[in-house]
């Protein structure tokens, strides 16, 4: 729906409920609330969803103050760090947030996620209805007892009430924290976790973000294909070491874009990761050389590791390597077009 004065006409007489949805995962969050949400109402009709960059969110002011059923969602701002904070300056991002969130009337929904601190201290901001979700304790939607294999199952933790969910083919925490704000947003709306948790069954992820295909010579891809940051690419390592039922575990990873003056230890710290999660390393790009210097030096063999400066000049040669039974992740950031290996080799 376009954010215009014919739509704003429109919206003032249908009074719909609104969803607005900001952060670094919104998108993830958009297609699982779409699918869950899609259970009991028309999206376009009955709800607007909508998700925008924290820089534009004041566009959506209007929608969020008119409707008797809104809610705003922060997914995350920035990433969790490591040893280095990679990322303090991303957590600028959050002052068009907190600007909208003093003008919003106190009926606004506010679902934060409680694991990222700069956010979970929006909640401080006013006193709003406020939910937060997240794997800590004092979360109102918790996640635990997170297990993979073929997928990923976990249980919601809410008000007493403990929820199986079942994500097939699917892996990562964002496909964790889109479940648990989708939820909350449900249980906003009306739905019941039971009812929740069946849609989350048949829940499709976007293409690229943490889901296993089929790949050539009976083997599986782990495909994080479409972005990266240096945090999403070290959980994407550990969930590789993670998923049990393959003869070998191959990483296959591309630079990670948008670090700056880090690039050289937020690469090799990536790659201290590799040696007990993965069997094989192939990188590809300047950047990604330093992800095999760090595996290199925490002890894996160099003939185990292949170094490519395009993924044209060793997308064939992983084919090659590749064994039936093999489980292969691909990863890197956008720019690095990391798919074009999942195209080569998935069947």
């Amino acid at each position: 729906m376009n954010n215009n004065i014919f739509s704003k006409i429109k919206f003032f007489f249908r009074k719909q409920k609104v969803i607005v949805i900001t952060g670094k995962t919104r998108k993830s969050v958009f297609n699982v609330l779409e699918q869950i949400l899609s259970l009991r109402f028309k999206i376009g009709k009955d709800v607007l969803l909508f998700e925008t960059e924290d820089k534009k969110i004041s566009d959506y002011e209007f929608f969020l103050k008119n409707s008797k059923d809104a809610v705003l969602i922060v997914s995350n701002i920035g990433d969790i760090p490591y040893e280095i904070d990679f990322f303090a300056g991303e957590r600028d991002l959050i002052k068009n947030t907190k600007e909208l969130i003093k003008d919003l009337p106190e009926n606004v929904n506010l679902i934060l996620n409680f694991d990222d601190e700069t956010v979970r201290e929006l909640g401080d901001s006013k006193k709003m209805k406020t939910s937060t979700f997240g794997l800590q304790k004092e979360a109102n939607f918790q996640a635990t007892n997170i297990k993979t294999n073929v997928g990923t199952n976990f249980k919601i933790n809410y008000k007493g009430k403990i929820i199986p969910v079942w994500l097939e083919k699917t892996f990562g925490k964002e496909q964790i924290y889109s479940s648990l704000a989708a939820s909350c947003v449900g249980t906003i709306l009306g739905l019941n976790l039971i009812e929740i948790s069946e849609a989350l069954k048949n829940y499709k992820p976007l293409a690229g973000r943490m889901n296993l295909i089929r790949g050539v010579k009976n083997s599986w891809i782990l495909d994080d294909s479409e972005s990266a940051s240096v945090f999403s690419m070290v959980e994407a390592i550990e969930t590789l070491g993670k998923i049990q039922g393959h003869k070998r575990r191959i990483a296959v990873l591309g630079d990670v874009m948008g670090i700056g003056k880090y690039t050289i230890e937020a690469h090799e710290s990536i790659g201290e990761r590799i040696v007990r999660n993965a069997d094989l390393l192939f990188v590809f790009g300047q950047r990604a050389k330093f992800i095999a210097k760090g595996a290199f030096e925490k002890g894996m063999e160099v003939k185990k590791i292949f170094e490519f400066d395009t993924i044209k000049d060793g997308k064939l040669e992983l084919q090659n390597k590749m064994r039936e039974g093999d489980i292969v992740l691909i990863d890197g950031s956008s720019e690095m077009k990391m798919k074009e290996i999942v195209k080569e080799i998935r069947l």
